[in-house]
């Protein structure tokens, strides 16, 4: 069968470092449509290469004009690879491509002038260092899971460098929502969002970056970065939604939430008096003044809430966010409070997709 693959193709990938510190040795990566062979990438500081076998000829060109192409693949996943371990945003110096056949050969060149920089020059990627490197391995795999683990991390690495805050949380719910569909395995969001609560809920032991990092936090602080009363409105904006935001309640048992959700119960009290409700609601929340459940925190800013801050951001219910002529007003304030949550479940999700 080997000798069908009688086209080599060797790709190189120059970075603009001093160092060749190995960083992956020789790693065996399957490829598209391929179930019994492997490129093999080996990454250095200063310096890619993959090495392929191909039964038929590929444009060369054409590798960086398809990216469903598989040497494309490759490249995508040998570049993330690559920042997630060097953790520097490393300029791309230039690439080179090179086909080798029994009778002929290619070779072209892509200069740096001629590329578009996988991040910017100030990216600050340090919280990449969060990422567990036999975990990140996953991205090596042919198969639907990692495929979305894939797609999530490429988002997470572009978010370190947008333009904007809303761009910084568009990419990063974008990272998420790649991951949370291949860590669920479901397709509707609502679905997703209910399989990742629970795994948190269930598996607090996994998710140790995002459950420090809220377990120092206070009502206060939280309630001072989000729009509680514009999300209750929101998400239970009608009599018909009043169940709902019972049922929304009794999930929710950490004294943060439950302060909040306290302060601010006038918004719907009516609507529960109306319901027979109230009363059942009130208990809970006196029940649980003192609980703490940093997962149900979490899952609640990080899912719940952010999905209702992406909303407003993606359905433009709001002016577009360019035109705010003060830097960091409040909007601003609360998607860049969102992003340094939800990169921290995001990598969380990375570093435990082997128990989904």
């Amino acid at each position: 069968m080997s000798s069908t693959r009688t086209n080599t193709y060797h790709i190189r990938i120059d970075m603009e470092s001093k160092s060749s510190d190995l960083l992956l040795d020789k790693e065996q990566v399957p490829y598209p449509q391929s179930q019994a062979y492997f490129d093999e990438i080996t990454i250095k500081k200063n310096q890619i290469t993959i090495k392929a076998k191909r039964s038929g000829v590929v444009d060369l060109k054409g590798i960086f004009l398809n990216h469903q192409s598989a040497l494309y693949r490759q490249i995508t996943k040998a570049l993330i690879y690559y920042y997630c371990v060097a953790r520097e945003p490393i300029q791309i110096n230039r690439i080179t491509v090179e086909h080798n056949a029994a009778l002929s050969s290619e070779k072209i060149e892509i200069k740096k002038i001629e590329l578009s920089q996988v991040v910017g020059k100030k990216a600050d990627l340090s919280i990449l260092n969060n990422i567990d490197l036999t975990a990140l391995k996953l991205i090596f795999i042919e198969n639907t899971k990692a495929h979305g683990y894939l797609y999530g991390l490429s988002f997470l690495i572009k978010s370190l460098h947008a333009d904007s805050k809303h761009g910084v949380f568009e990419n990063n719910w974008k990272a998420f929502n790649a991951i949370y569909k291949a860590a669920s395995g479901r397709t509707k969001d609502n679905d997703c969002h209910q399989f990742i609560r629970r795994h948190m809920v269930d598996n607090p032991q996994l998710y140790p970056l995002i459950l420090s990092k809220v377990s120092g936090m206070t009502d206060e602080l939280v309630r001072s970065n989000i729009r509680w009363v514009k999300f209750i409105h929101n998400d239970f904006a009608t009599v018909k939604r009043t169940t709902a935001f019972k049922d929304f309640v009794l999930r929710n048992e950490d004294h943060r939430l439950i302060k909040i959700i306290k302060d601010s119960l006038s918004v719907r009290e009516d609507n529960l008096k109306e319901e027979n409700l109230y009363q059942e609601v009130v208990d809970h929340l006196n029940k649980n003044s003192s609980t703490v459940n940093e997962a149900h925190l979490a899952a609640t800013l990080c899912i719940k809430y952010a999905y209702f801050a992406r909303n407003k951001l993606i359905h433009a219910e709001n002016i577009e966010s360019g035109f705010r002529l003060l830097p960091f007003n409040k909007e601003e304030k609360e998607v860049a409070w969102l992003s340094s949550l939800l990169v921290l479940l995001i990598i969380d999700l990375i570093n435990t997709n082997q128990s989904f």
